[in-house]
């Protein structure tokens, strides 16, 4: 049949959890799961096994109780079946406290009130309603409303007057009763009163109906914590708990506790106050126990809830086999801690030992009864079970067996042998062995005790002064001369074989503290002498760029501009003698695709202009640098992340001293090229956060580098005013239309959310001039957005200092190697520069040279010559040069003179 219903890969699925089940029948997962498909089908013998099965490892929720009985429903028959379904109801509602499932229970007691039988059978159906839950608060009105509503369709069935008058008056009673409860729409329950008695209800019924409102006004914030907080009731519970536990009163108190429980039962903090409260206040087995057997269900790991059901038990006379069986089926949960044993085991022997019968048998009293023979056989079991657990590190256990076997078993001799077992594993603790002396001290003789002492002493590590002061006192007070200063001897040696055993200790612990000082003190010098030898790298590599740069006496020969290395022109301030700058001012030609000097690659440039690199150097050409991460993000999702774009050979995610992410990460892969690889996947979407991805740079001297253009761009627009749900797939669909795409780029915060801009690329300048005609204005979402080519405002290249034009007029730069001066003033004296007429060509190199007799013709002329060319290329110029000026010549002028 199942064949037929279900397709080959349910039919697969069922098989699955029905093979998980047999293996684990505890799997809670696995029997939703089936039921669920179950329910799609019409095997319904089938599902009724499987849930009967669930009902036995697990009490089921409200939800799965209604599902459970909708179900039966459909197929239920005869007498028996409807009875069966009744019996699931009183079973949910035993589990846990549903104002719904009583609704479903109370509907479908309405099937048989056609007959008086069926009539009582309702009637009692809704009175039991009303005792587990006609108090709730929130929800109990239903009932007592549907309650009425019955008692009202009966009201109208009746034939005579009398019958009328009877039911009226049952019907107005259940209305008095619901007065009293504090629940909600009680104004409206009063008008309905008012409504079939003509007249305002007595004085007693509005003295009841004003208590419960005041009653209610008191827990509705109560009520409205819990009904706002969906995610976590245990909170408002507590405080709920407060209330009413001030209030006393137990109904009220208990039926809170079963709404918390329903919906906290997972917490055993929880049940254990509940019982708590019942065992302390109430004190009825029969509402005690039932709580008990339902919280060792809910929360079977909880051994604080199985030693106190093993106590109610006793303490409400139970029979023996019954407390027997619930301890077996303690054992039989398997605990998270192999402590939580030792609990449940105490308890029971506790329980045991109460019960047992310690008087003698036999004519001279030596004999054992039945119950102390079995006391001891659960004493041996207990300590054979932790042992195999390793649930009793302490040997609490082995001490009360001992205790029990001295004392009230009457073997001191089995005592012993237990101390002795007890000393065996701990066989240098000094408290173990001064309980052990403080055994003999109650159970023991002299003779035992001194050894027991001297014992101690020789084996004692971690405090033997106290076994000392012990053994003196008992010396003094119990023995003779010769025994004293036995003692003292023996004192003295363990004495001094404890100081010799310190000083080794205290010089290994000094050793270790020593090499971890010199390990740490080692690992900082080390950085530093990194950093210095970094610093002096640096300083020489500056020096030698400063040697090459500097000028020679003579014709300078000026250097090639690199691509990096174009300096602005500063134009000069008005009336500067110096002519039109701009004339001689060269266009940067950007370099061919592919060009060494392309700066799209810097490490690979670096790679290939110094194959000499450090191994540091090349680990950081590998490496790659991600920021802005989510906070949830670990180092095994960085990894399967980034596997998609190479090797990944070490991940390193930085964290707070707590071990939470900062944020960031360092990703090393096995080749550079691997590494620029994954650099292309800058601004990836990683739990809804954009993942920054750039270079290594430890240093954080570079900066961040803006990968995208920013000049004038045909085939790329700017898109602004999106609304901040638009996703870059939203803004492919509309733009993908007008031609095809290159790229679409979503800007975003740091947190993922969006900025409302954006930009798309085009493959051609036409699909893009097209798309702009057409979008522009357009409603996205709801929302008109503004669209323009691409042509962002000039950033400002931080790498480049600012213009400033001194009070001469100098266009110097190169500030030397102490930096600027506070004054940057121009030597040139004013006779010469207002001698000269103004033109509009550069000025050219002024050379100082020492004062010295008249040039002569010839190097006047090779110094025409010089100065002649240009500080671009060299070439030779056509202009007549006067012939340079020495400093003499310069003093001259300046002063006046001729």
């Amino acid at each position: 049949l199942m064949d037929d219903e279900f397709d080959k890969e349910t039919l697969e699925k069922i098989s699955n959890l029905e093979t998980e089940l047999e293996s684990n029948p505890f799997n809670y997962s696995a029997y939703t799961d089936l039921i669920a498909i179950l329910r799609k089908g019409s095997d319904f013998d089938k599902l009724r096994a499987v849930r009967q099965k669930f009902r036995a490892n697990y009490p089921l929720s409200p939800q799965l109780w209604m599902d459970w009985t909708q179900d039966e429903m459909k197929i239920a028959a005869s007498e028996e079946d409807k009875q069966m379904i009744c019996d699931l109801f009183d079973a949910g509602s035993k589990d846990y406290v549903s104002v719904d499932l009583w609704l479903e229970y109370c509907k479908y007691s309405l099937g048989d009130i056609g007959t008086s039988e069926g009539m009582e059978k309702a009637r009692t159906v809704f009175e039991r309603s009303l005792t587990a839950c006609g108090l709730h608060t929130g929800k109990a009105s239903l009932l007592w409303d549907s309650y009425r509503e019955f008692e009202m369709a009966l009201m109208a069935m009746q034939g005579s007057e009398e019958a009328q008058t009877k039911q009226k008056t049952r019907v107005i009673n259940l209305m008095k009763r619901q007065l009293r409860v504090p629940l909600m729409d009680m104004d409206k329950t009063l008008g309905e009163l008012e409504e079939l008695l003509g007249e305002k209800p007595d004085p007693n019924v509005m003295r009841d109906f004003h208590k419960a409102k005041e009653k209610l006004k008191k827990i509705e914030q109560f009520e409205v914590a819990i009904l706002n907080n969906n995610e976590s009731t245990l909170e408002s519970y507590k405080e709920y708990l407060k209330f009413e536990l001030k209030e006393k009163d137990p109904a009220r108190i208990q039926l809170l506790y079963e709404r918390a429980i329903t919906d906290n039962c997972l917490e055993p903090t929880l049940w254990e106050d509940y019982l708590s409260y019942l065992d302390t206040n109430l004190r009825i087995d029969s509402v005690s126990l039932p709580v008990y057997e339902r919280a060792v269900r809910n929360c079977p790991w909880s051994h604080n809830i199985w030693s106190d059901y093993l106590l109610s038990l006793e303490r409400y006379e139970k029979e023996h086999k019954l407390i027997k069986k619930v301890f077996e089926d303690c054992l039989s949960v398997g605990f998270r801690e192999p402590t939580s044993y030792l609990e449940v085991w105490l308890t029971y022997v506790s329980y045991m030992r109460r019960k047992t019968d310690f008087k003698k048998t036999g004519g001279d009293g030596g004999g054992e009864t039945e119950s102390m023979t079995e006391l001891r056989q659960v004493l041996e079991r207990a300590c054979e079970h932790l042992v195999r657990v390793s649930g009793d590190p302490e040997c609490v256990m082995l001490k009360f067996y001992a205790n029990l076997e001295a004392d009230q078993l009457g073997s001191l001799e089995n005592a012993r042998k237990i101390w002795t077992d007890i000393l065996a594993v701990h066989p240098f603790k000094t408290s173990v062995w001064m309980e052990a002396i403080e055994f003999e001290k109650i159970f023991g003789d002299k003779k035992h005790l001194r050894k027991r002492l001297e014992r101690a002493m020789e084996k004692s590590h971690d405090n033997p002064e106290a076994i000392a002061h012990l053994w003196l006192m008992f010396e003094r007070e119990e023995g003779s001369l010769e025994a004293f200063d036995h003692c003292r001897k023996m004192i003295k040696l363990k004495m001094d074989k404890m100081e010799n055993v310190r000083a080794k200790e205290k010089r290994e612990n000094d050793a270790v503290e020593d090499r971890e000082k010199a390990k740490k003190e080692k690992k900082i010098e080390k950085d530093k002498q990194y950093r210095r030898d970094k610093r002096h790298l640096a300083s020489e590599q500056k020096k030698a760029d400063r040697e090459e740069t500097k000028p020679t006496e003579g014709f300078k020969v000026p250097t090639l501009p690199g691509p990096t290395t174009t300096k602005k022109v500063v134009e000069p301030p008005p009336g500067f003698p110096g002519g039109d700058v701009t004339a001689t001012k060269k266009r940067a030609v950007e370099p061919p695709p592919g060009y060494p000097g392309d700066g799209a690659d810097e490490s690979n440039k670096k790679q290939k202009l110094d194959p000499n690199l450090s191994e540091e150097e090349v680990k950081q050409l590998r490496t790659v640098f991600l920021s802005n991460l989510d906070f949830d993000v670990d180092e095994d999702m960085i990894e399967k992340l980034m596997e998609n774009s190479g090797q990944v050979t070490e991940v390193r995610l930085v964290k707070h001293p707590d071990g939470k992410s900062k944020g960031y990460a360092f990703v090393e892969f096995s080749t550079p090229d691997e590494a620029e690889n994954a650099k292309k996947r800058d601004n990836e979407l990683v739990k809804g956060r954009p993942m920054y991805i750039s270079e290594c740079d430890p240093s954080r001297k570079k900066g961040p580098i803006f990968k995208y253009s920013t000049g004038l761009d045909k085939k790329k627009l700017f898109v602004k005013g999106l609304d901040s749900s638009v996703t870059k797939a939203d803004l492919g669909q509309v733009f993908g239309q007008y031609g095809e795409l290159s790229d679409v780029r979503l800007v975003t915060y740091r947190n993922g959310h969006s900025k409302g801009i954006a930009f798309v690329e085009y493959k051609d300048e036409v699909d893009a001039a097209r798309a702009l005609v057409k979008t522009d204005g357009m409603k996205i979402k709801d929302k008109k957005v503004e669209v323009a080519i691409s042509n962002p405002p000039k950033r400002k290249d931080e790498s480049e200092p600012a213009d400033m034009k001194s009070l001469g007029g100098t266009q110097q730069k190169d500030f030397g190697p102490r930096g600027k001066g506070r004054s940057q003033l121009a030597f040139m004296p004013r006779s010469l520069t207002s001698s000269v007429p103004a033109t509009n060509k550069k000025l050219d190199l002024v050379k100082f040279v020492k004062p010295a007799a008249k040039p002569s013709a010839e190097n006047g002329a090779k110094s025409a010559d010089n100065g002649a060319k240009t500080a671009d290329n060299g070439a030779e110029t056509t202009e007549t040069k006067e012939p340079v000026k020495s400093n003499s010549d310069f003093r001259k002028m300046l002063l006046g003179s001729k």
